[in-house]
């Protein structure tokens, strides 16, 4: 099964580079230099977009949360556990004087 999800992954990919230079070709043919920095500046923004969410989606994996304190992923467990040690040394020490 992860065979073909890499080779349907790889299809789409090279089906967009195929699809995004021959939209900067026909953008040429069009317009010449301004329509291709148009298309490729489009090109460059769906891309970022479409990393970008990928990236969000896999940093924030969704656990249960339970109680008053609990952490909705285990990136912000980790920076709630940091935190607390930080504030702990120094802000314990001034409250206990």
């Amino acid at each position: 099964m992860a065979g073909k999800v890499a080779h349907d992954a790889q299809f789409w990919a090279s089906a967009a580079g195929v699809t995004a230079a021959l939209a900067v070709v026909a953008a040429y043919l069009a317009g010449g230099p301004r329509y291709v920095w148009a298309v490729a500046t489009v090109e460059v923004l769906l891309v970022m977009a479409h990393v970008g969410r990928r990236f969000r989606v896999r940093a924030h994996v969704r656990t249960p949360a339970r109680g008053h304190d609990a952490v909705h992923c285990e990136r912000c467990r980790r920076t709630l556990e940091r935190l607390d040690g930080q504030a702990g040394s120094a802000g314990r020490a001034v409250g206990d004087e």
